[in-house]
């Protein structure tokens, strides 16, 4: 046990402020030669270091300039973004209505009612009838005509037709709208005809361009045109000679015979 009291009155404040000799140790003197063997050490290091730094970027740019064969490296495309251009783009061409009215008659059988369907029947003996009620619209120079999709396309979406004779001269009248409406007619009963737009083909487009020698804007000379863009009711009939066709109307893609206009398309004729 130590009396702390008593070593302070022993030995005084400057005591205890003040360290003791026994705890003072004396700086270790350095070694000069040491020294300057370590500096020359690091010195040759940094050295080495320096030169194989050097070397090794030398023998890359070498080798880097002497590769003149661009062959394999990737080209940047001169046009960025050119391959979607196509999806990008609005679509051109008619728009579609689909007729509110298909209906049939038959003139050997003229008191016979039919109801509007899907099922089309065209022959010497049966005639289709369409209508549509239209909206006013910015266009105002529509025309009619059949759309057909290829074989292929046809039999992946099951939409086939069958046929017989000639396809190419397929009649569209125009004709009187009925005060009634046209979802049940007769022979008897149907609407007059007042006069013959035209004729359109039953074919798909490349087979209708290359037999009948289409060429570029044959849209524009139509015979079936006709003026549009106010509400309007209008009212067709589709009749073949020397033909038979039947299919069913279905308003689906891909299309199978629509009547169309110049910026809508009106599918009538399916």
């Amino acid at each position: 046990m130590h009396d702390l009291e008593y070593q302070l009155e022993d030995y005084g404040e400057e005591a205890i402020l003040l360290p003791s000799e026994r705890f003072i140790s004396k700086p270790r003197e350095a070694d000069p030669a040491f020294e300057r063997s370590v500096c020359q050490w690091a010195k040759l290091g940094l050295y080495v270091l320096t030169v194989a730094c050097a070397c090794s970027l030398y023998v890359t740019s070498a080798r880097i300039s002497g590769q003149h064969n661009a062959y394999g490296l990737r080209q940047p495309s001169q046009f960025p973004g050119l391959e979607f251009a196509q999806e990008l783009a609005p679509k051109a061409g008619p728009m579609t209505y689909f007729p509110s009215t298909i209906v049939r008659a038959n003139k050997a059988l003229p008191d016979q009612v039919y109801t509007s369907g899907s099922h089309v029947i065209l022959s010497d003996d049966d005639s289709m009838f369409f209508q549509w009620h239209l909206r006013k619209s910015k266009f105002t120079s529509c025309y009619i005509d059949s759309v057909v999709a290829t074989p292929e396309d046809g039999l992946a979406a099951n939409k086939t037709y069958t046929s017989s004779g000639s396809l190419t001269q397929i009649q569209i009248w125009n004709v009187t709208t009925p005060t009634e409406s046209m979802k049940r007619l007769s022979w008897n009963s149907r609407p007059q005809r007042i006069t013959l737009m035209g004729t359109v083909a039953f074919l798909p487009e490349i087979e209708k361009t290359e037999q009948l020698e289409l060429q570029d804007g044959w849209q524009a000379l139509m015979p079936t045109r006709f003026s549009c863009g106010e509400k309007m009711t209008v009212s067709i009939e589709v009749a073949c000679e020397g033909c038979r066709l039947e299919f069913q109307q279905l308003f689906s893609s891909p299309p199978l015979g629509e009547c169309r206009q110049l910026c809508y398309r009106f599918e009538v004729l399916d």
